[in-house]
């Protein structure tokens, strides 16, 4: 059997992906290391949030590497769809971890405001945030690098996640600064409030998009303009209807009903279909298609005709 270059290539990033994640991994790995043990030494909540925020990143890395392998895995005879959900639901279960972890993370924050406790050894802290800054900007170049070779969304996001760290660390060196140049204990609880506050709402993206996928939401809207241009620009296409999208993954998924000239033989529909379908993986390269032939002018019952039925039945009920 022969293997040809993109083949070679498609190994290669498969390499390439795996990599990223480890590297996720070790990074989240050191941090939370040298975090545990510098916030026993400044007893700094401020730190205190970076070390649950290095630890989420680690879940968040775990959750990558699980996934990437997942969607790395072929079809089988129980999932002919492929494995992509399982990263959605453990980006479900991360969401979850998250909010937990701000929930603590924010009392703890209060009872300093009325307990407040003086940070000690802070050129300790600016060392061990300067290690972290480091370590999180080479990863991210590393991400950004390999997200731009496989377009890897699962890396993609992880990559986000640790720019957010970037700026939690920047955040913790600022009021380790405040307190040991004005001499203010409140900066520091107030810092881990905010750092609460936006691992919630980080929380809750990562929640919202994973709900998404689970639930078959539509591309978006001019994704699927764009599929229908396409479709629609072949001369020998009199329509499309009922078409459906949605992701999974690193994959999308595309069906619809193609019509055309109802004398047109079947090898000739076929033809066409498979042109159409080199077409659309022009923009969308993973993308699974499913196109269903109809000949033009047949009336049947159409999803899309249905589906405008109960939106005008709804708005109508909305306004008796």
């Amino acid at each position: 059997m022969m293997i040809h270059k993109h083949d070679l290539l498609a190994i290669g990033n498969d390499r390439l992906r795996r990599l990223a994640t480890y590297a996720s991994v070790s990074v989240a790995v050191i941090l939370i290391i040298a975090k545990l043990v510098a916030y026993f030494l400044t007893d700094s909540v401020a730190m205190l949030s970076s070390l649950l925020d290095s630890t989420i990143d680690l879940l968040a890395s775990l959750v990558t590497v699980y996934g990437v392998a997942s969607a790395l895995r072929p079809p089988d005879h129980h999932h002919r769809f492929g494995h992509g959900k399982a990263e959605p639901l453990a980006a479900l279960a991360q969401s979850a971890f998250i909010v937990g972890s701000s929930v603590l993370l924010g009392y703890e924050a209060l009872s300093r405001f009325y307990h407040p406790h003086d940070i000690q050894n802070e050129t300790l802290g600016y060392g061990i945030m300067g290690l972290a800054i480091i370590l999180s900007v080479g990863l991210i170049e590393f991400q950004h690098y390999v997200v731009r070779r496989t377009s890897s969304m699962a890396i993609g996001a992880d990559r986000l996640h640790y720019m957010g760290d970037v700026l939690v660390n920047i955040a913790v060196i600022i009021a380790f600064a405040l307190h040991q140049w004005l001499g203010l204990d409140w900066f520091d609880p107030l810092f881990a409030l905010i750092i609460a506050g936006g691992l919630t709402y980080s929380a809750y993206h990562i929640a919202s998009h994973a709900l998404h996928v689970l639930m078959d939401r539509e591309l978006p809207d001019e994704d699927r303009a764009k599929i229908q241009k396409i479709v629609e620009a072949q001369s020998s296409v009199r329509g499309i209807h009922d078409m459906r999208t949605r992701s999974d993954s690193d994959r999308v998924f595309v069906e619809f009903h193609l019509e055309l000239d109802a004398d047109m033989t079947l090898r000739q529909a076929h033809k066409v279909g498979d042109v159409i379908m080199d077409a659309i993986r022009k923009d969308f390269p993973d993308a699974d298609i499913m196109i269903h032939q109809d000949p033009a002018g047949l009336k049947e019952l159409r999803l899309d005709e249905q589906i405008e039925r109960d939106a005008q039945s709804g708005n109508h009920n909305k306004h008796s």
